[in-house]
This record gives C-alpha cells, sequence and structure tokens, in this order.
C-alpha cells in the first residue's frame, strides 16, 4: 500500500511504545476463545492423516536477555496461549513486546510412545523467526528453523523416550532486520505498519506415520483433456527401495459424493494421470466443485482435495489480453485482504471468523481477493477452496522503504528471500483458489533489475500452471511504471524487444484513489493491483479509540486515502464508491482485466475497509456493492 506518514516513522526506537490497551478492541469470535477451544482443527486439510495430536493450548513462557541467558529458564513468567504470538492480546500475556535483544522461550509436556517402524513428526504451522527445537535436552535436528512465514517439521523419534518428554523452543525475532520476511509489522503503529509479533502464531501439532510415508504431492488439473495429474513425494525410501517398488505401491482413488470415481496405481516422484470422469465439474467462485482423494502408500494413507479448473492469460475476442477462467473471459473483481485481527494480530481467532470475511467478500459480489503480505494458516486456504473465491498470494517483505528499494543491502537478504518463496510456492501450489503469484509489492525489499528479473522468471517457471505478476505497484522495469527516487513519481518503462524473456505475465498499477489502468498491450495483462481506500470511521469501532492517542502521538490519526470529508458519512461513502466503480466499468470496456480495492477491514489506524476491524460493522449495503460489481464484470465482456 502507499507510502502514508513514513517521514513520520523515521528514527523509532524498538519497544517505545506498548500497545497494550488494544485489548480492549476484540472480535465476537476472539471472545469466545479459550485454552481448549483455541484452533482444534486438523492444520492441514490438503493432506490429512487421522492419527495426530493436537499441541495448541498453555504454555509455559519465558523473557530473557540474550547477553545474560546461561541456559534453559528455570523459573518461568506465566502461561501463554499457543498459537498466539506473545503480543497478540488472545495470547494472554498482557501485550508483552519481544526485544530484538531478548530471547523468547516455550515449554510444555507431552507424552510420547516411539514404536519401531513409525517416526513421530512434529510440525509447527509458522514461528516468527528463528527457532530452535529441543525435546528434554537435545536440539531436534541440525539447524534451527528460520522464517516467520511457513512451516515447518522436526522428527522426534531419534530423541523420544517413553511417557512424559520436556518439549521447549527457543525463539529470537529481530523484527525489522531486513531480512526477514516480516511483512507489516512494525517497531511502531503508523500508516499502514502494524504491531508487530513474535514467536509461534499457527498451530502446533504431532502425528505418528510410519517410517515410509507420504510427505508431499503436487497436483496438476487438465480440463481439456480431462485428466489430473498427481506426484507423490515418499519419505523413508532408500534408492534400492525405489528401484523395487511395483506399480501396486502406491494407489490414488479420486472420490466424489463417497463413491470411487477413478483410481490408479503411482510409483514415488513418477506422476500419475489419472481419466475424470467424462461429465467432470469445474471448479470456479460461482461452482466452487472440488473432487476428494485418498491416497495408500504402504501402511500410510492421506486424504486430500483438488479442483478442475485452469487460469491464463489469453486474447480476447477483440484482440484484447485478459483473464480466462476455464476457458472464458473472466474479470478478477477483489478486494486487499491484509488478514491481520485486533485479538489475533495475524493469527484469526477462529475458523468461523476467517469463513465471516470470506463469505462478506463473496455477499459484496467480489470474486478473488489478494492475500496481502501475509502467507495464512492452511485452513483458511480450504476455506477459499470451499467456499470460491479466487487468490492473488503475496509473498510477505523485509523491508519497507519504497524511497531506495535497490540499495545493495537489500541484496542481503536475497538467498533467505528466494528460499522462503519457492517455500510458499511449495506449500501452496496444491490450492486450486490461487491462480497468480505476487513476488513483489511496490518496491519493498525488491532487488535490482537484474535479480527482480532473476525472481520473476524462477517462479514462472517453477510453477507453469499460475500467473505472475509483475512487480505490484511499481518498480517494474519491463513494460510496467518505475517509482523514481529524484522525480518522486513513476515514469513508465518500456517493453523489452519480443525475442527477450519478459517473465511477468502482468503490469499492474497502484492508483490512490484511482481508479486508473495500465495501457493494453500484447505481452502482458493490464492490471490495477490496489485502488479505493475510501476512509470512513465507525465511532465506537475505531482502533486508536482503544490505543488511547498513543500511536506515534496525538496529532496522528486514523486515515483513509484522500481524506474522509467526503466519505465519513455512510451516504457519502456509499455515493464516492460508486462513482470509483462507474470508472472502473469504463476501465475494464477498455482491456483493464481485474481490480483489487483496498480494503477487506480496517486495520488498526486504517479505517478504509468494508468492515471495520473488530468485524461488527459492514460499512456498505451488499447488494449495492454486488449489482455495482455485476455491471463492470458485464461491461468487461462488452454486455
Amino acid at each position: 500500500m502507499k507510502k502514508i506518514l513514513f517521514a513520520a516513522a523515521c528514527g523509532l526506537a524498538a519497544g517505545a511504545f506498548a500497545q497494550t490497551a488494544s485489548t480492549l478492541m476484540t472480535t465476537l469470535w476472539g471472545a469466545q476463545v479459550t485454552p481448549e477451544n483455541a484452533w482444534r482443527g486438523y492444520p492441514r486439510p490438503q493432506m490429512v492423516r487421522s492419527n495426530w495430536t493436537n499441541l495448541n493450548g498453555q504454555w509455559d513462557y519465558a523473557i530473557t536477555d540474550i547477553g545474560k541467558t546461561d541456559a534453559r529458564p528455570e523459573k518461568w513468567d506465566g502461561k501463554i496461549l499457543v498459537p498466539f504470538a506473545l503480543e497478540a492480546p488472545l495470547s494472554g500475556c498482557n501485550g508483552k513486546l519481544l526485544e530484538p535483544h531478548q530471547y523468547l522461550w516455550y515449554t510444555r509436556k507431552i507424552n510420547l510412545d516411539p514404536k519401531p517402524g513409525e517416526k513421530i513428526l512434529l510440525h509447527f504451522g509458522a514461528v516468527d523467526f528463528r527457532a530452535i527445537v529441543y525435546l528434554g535436552h537435545d536440539e531436534v535436528g541440525c539447524t534451527p528453523h528460520e522464517g516467520g512465514q511457513l512451516p515447518f517439521t522436526v522428527d522426534l523419534t531419534p530423541y523420544a523416550k517413553k511417557g512424559e518428554n520436556t518439549l521447549t523452543v527457543l525463539v529470537w525475532d529481530p523484527t525489522e532486520a531486513h531480512i526477514n520476511s516480516r511483512g507489516k509489522q512494525s517497531f511502531k503503529t503508523y500508516a499502514c505498519f502494524y504491531t508487530r509479533m513474535s514467536g509461534i502464531w499457527q498451530t502446533v501439532w504431532m502425528e505418528t506415520v510410519p517410517e515410509q510415508h507420504i510427505a508431499d504431492y503436487d497436483v496438476v488439473p487438465d480440463i481439456d483433456k480431462g485428466e489430473v495429474t498427481l506426484t507423490f513425494k515418499v519419505d523413508g525410501l532408500s534408492y534400492a527401495d525405489a528401484g523395487l517398488l511395483g506399480p501396486d505401491k502406491g494407489k490414488v482413488k479420486i472420490i466424489q459424493d463417497g463413491a470411487c470415481v477413478a483410481s490408479e496405481s503411482f510409483l514415488p516422484g513418477k506422476p500419475c494421470t489419472i481419466k475424470m470422469p467424462a461429465d467432470f465439474k469445474l471448479w470456479s467462485p460461482e461452482s466452487p466443485a472440488l473432487y476428494d482423494f485418498t491416497a495408500k502408500f504402504g501402511n500410510d494413507e492421506i486424504k486430500g482435495y483438488f479442483g478442475m479448473r485452469k487460469f491464463e492469460k489469453r486474447m480476447d475476442a477483440k484482440g484484447v489480453l485478459r483473464f480466462f477462467l476455464n476457458n472464458k473471459p473472466y474479470y478478477v473483481m477483489g478486494t486487499l485482504d491484509q488478514g491481520w485481527w485486533p485479538d489475533g494480530l495475524l493469527t484469526p481467532p477462529s475458523e468461523e471468523a476467517m469463513a465471516f470475511d470470506i463469505q462478506t467478500l463473496k455477499n459484496c459480489g467480489f470474486n478473488a481477493m489478494r492475500k496481502h503480505i501475509k502467507v495464512e494458516p492452511l485452513r483458511y486456504y480450504a476455506l477459499c477452496d470451499k467456499m470460491g473465491l479466487l487468490l492473488l498470494q503475496d509473498m510477505p517483505s523485509t523491508t519497507h522503504s519504497a524511497h531506495d528499494p535497490f540499495h545493495w543491502e537489500v541484496t542481503k537478504g536475497y538467498d533467505l528471500y528466494r528460499r522462503e518463496l519457492k517455500g510458499l510456492v511449495d506449500l501452496l501450489r496444491k490450492v486450486p483458489s490461487i491462480v497468480i503469484w505476487v513476488p513483489y509489492n511496490e518496491g519493498w525489499s525488491q532487488h535490482d533489475p537484474v535479480l527482480t528479473h532473476t525472481t520473476l522468471d524462477f517462479v514462472k517457471k517453477y510453477d507453469p500452471t499460475r500467473l505472475v505478476d509483475g512487480p505490484s505497484g511499481w518498480c517494474d522495469f519491463e513494460g510496467g511504471s518505475t517509482f523514481q527516487r529524484d522525480k518522486k513519481g513513476r515514469t513508465t518503462t518500456q517493453h523489452l524487444p519480443t525475442d527477450q524473456c519478459e517473465a511477468a505475465d502482468i503490469v499492474d498499477y497502484h492508483a490512490y484513489r484511482g481508479p486508473a489502468m495500465p495501457p493494453v498491450n500484447a505481452r502482458r495483462v493490464s492490471f490495477l493491483g490496489e485502488f479505493g481506500g475510501l476512509g470512513h470511521p465507525v465511532n465506537g469501532h475505531i482502533w486508536r479509540e482503544f490505543a488511547q492517542g498513543k500511536v506515534l502521538g496525538e496529532k496522528t490519526g486514523s486515515w483513509g486515502y484522500g481524506g474522509i470529508e467526503d466519505t465519513k458519512t455512510r451516504e457519502g461513502l456509499e455515493k464516492t464508491y460508486l462513482g470509483l466503480i462507474e470508472k472502473l466499468g469504463d476501465f475494464a470496456e477498455q482491456g483493464l482485466a481485474g481490480s483489487i480495492y483496498t480494503q477487506t477491514t480496517d486495520v488498526e489506524i486504517e479505517i478504509n475497509g468494508l468492515l471495520t476491524y473488530d468485524r461488527k460493522v459492514l460499512k456498505y449495503n451488499p447488494a449495492v456493492l454486488k449489482a455495482a460489481h455485476d455491471r463492470v464484470r458485464a461491461r468487461a465482456n462488452g454486455k
């Protein structure tokens, strides 16, 4: 999002302001959270096993000074509710903030029963930023895990003893180190940057698996051939094992309405193509049909699902490059969705809360969202698959500055950035609702032109089944707009010659309030990646009121793009919004292929959401919005 009030944030010290009063702003779902019901669902719905243990709930925690820490703490500061981060009100830690010079420790007892031929795997949905796992005195694994956005797994088997074991997790989180993918976290709440968070912030769980077990899979549907190809990765195999396997070693069955409609044998690591029934159903936001499957390998069995869908760029009947879904032109109408919560920060209070946000967007006539600078819990993506919502998935950034995004120091974090970007694609490529990857936003943590192109080209080749957004907003060196520090504006760059690789599929403008569109061209789709941001305060539901005026001092208030003079009343807000959407329809007729309105909800001092931050007030009439959005899509299709 645009750089608002950046200058006011210069020189702020870490920990100078502890936001504790925000605990007073809660959602309806957050008010119902208890240690017994906090995030109880199976955390990986794309790949389900029956033998698992949920480790969410009360853990002991302690904060120690790095320079004064000799060993694991003997005394603990209190209880923390996992999976909520230390700083989140729902953690129960009273707004404590972790400083870069401190360690955050977690511990709890777990009961284990190691058996020959089995492995005990411990999974973390996400831990921000560096995590070292101990079982008893032993460090589990060879290296710490670094990266606050992605899940990781450690094998407890070599260290497990029968009965009670002590599990300890040591966390370090620098927040603003310019190497870690912190997203919108900041030492200070200002503009479009929010309360930092540290430690465990997604589900912790264990499962017991055979030594030879399915570790992951990839799925590629082909609606034109009526086929789906699944490739299973199996852990615990030696090269000799792999050479001796027969075709009946693995078996996959496609399930529809409880009945098997197709099946095939598979070999580990080898593509397995299955012919779908002749009357197979297509997945779309309007009709989100999914197929379940079971896969067995030896003594291991998993359950998953997939959708038969195809998303691409293609010329329409008038020769304009547009998005196509299932071989038909499809206007992408979405919101910027940041996934922040006043009581959970980056951790939603519950699955019901996530479903509420998604259903609200559908009620308002949106068919998509841009998941902005965040990776959600996997159950979130399953909801988008089942409820029907296209997703543009951002890679969380490491830095926030758009004034000089190509300083050489940004290159220091390029290796970790690329590893996490690959991990992001690996994690989410089996999610049918994700159709576009967004590696860069507005120059944040963006690298020089060479590395920018290298990144986009990598993603395009690594997952050719989806489209790749050009740098979203600006700093696009190949036919988009480039933010120039000296001019404080943007200049349009030229497309590369047709015989040279222009890796991205999309030219993406940001225009506040907008709308605007990139020029139509024959190489990349014209897309409006952010616009709008209309501010509208709702008394009693403004986060800053609960913050007691301590957000960057008394003079920094809540804000929306372009001020709020014409949108401070409900009538003014609707009139202004509909005016933007009418202009958007003009651009859709000219070739604009999609648009992202800022944003789904208010977030901290931003008051530009469709919903208030606590999700208790929808500022618009959903029927009015849906009718307006339907008109844009009709105009895009020449109707």
